[in-house]
């Protein structure tokens, strides 16, 4: 995980460096709501939905190429926990037992994209693009196994990420509202976020 975020961290630091010979770099940190669609992967909760409301936050640079600008993003998401419930059997067919879970997810995105903005010299801009990367997750599970012993166990994965996004920024005022889409783990977000112009 630290070496993960060191990573990222030199990620973005190179993307600012280089970006200052282009004109007008931007830079800031957004607040993350995220609704998932999602399926959880344990065994005991195979093809069990995920859906709580979740949210992160993530800081970004910015920068003018030709007539698109380029993205990059690192940030941090906490998914949520949600609740399941069902019975299993002890001794079949005459005992059966309710058992309880709760699985927790959590997500480091680090994006890189592309976005054209739309709008006058002043006043708001509209914005369409696409960002694309990996999220590291991870997946947390807490409750009773089928066979009614208790588990306390961590997964972790790496995945492949892309998304549309489209928004709005006024002066240093942004949302934007994205769909990512990511290996039985999509969702919709929305990003509230205040950037730091250079060059402009």
């Amino acid at each position: 995980m630290k070496k993960l975020m060191m990573y990222a961290g030199l990620f973005l630091l190179i993307i600012a460096s280089n970006s200052f010979a282009l004109i007008g770099l931007r830079v800031g940190a957004n607040a993350n709501i995220t609704q998932p669609s999602a399926t959880i992967a344990f065994e005991q909760l195979t093809n069990e939905s995920f859906n709580p409301t979740g949210f992160g936050v993530t800081a970004f640079a910015m920068a003018d190429l030709m007539l698109l600008k380029i993205t990059a993003d690192v940030g941090y998401i906490d998914f949520g926990e949600q609740s399941y419930e069902w019975t299993a059997p002890i001794d079949f067919p005459t005992t059966m037992k309710k058992v309880s879970a709760q699985a927790k997810v959590t997500a480091i995105p680090i994006l890189v994209g592309l976005r054209w903005e739309v709008g006058l010299p002043v006043g708001p801009k509209f914005h369409f693009g696409f960002q694309a990367g990996v999220h590291n997750f991870t997946y947390t599970y807490e409750g009773t196994a089928i066979e009614t012993i208790f588990v306390d166990e961590t997964q972790t994965s790496t995945e492949f990420s892309i998304a549309p996004i489209i928004g709005l920024r006024w002066s240093a005022l942004e949302a934007s509202l994205l769909y990512m889409v990511v290996e039985d783990f999509n969702y919709v977000g929305l990003r509230l976020g205040y950037t730091f112009g250079f060059g402009i």
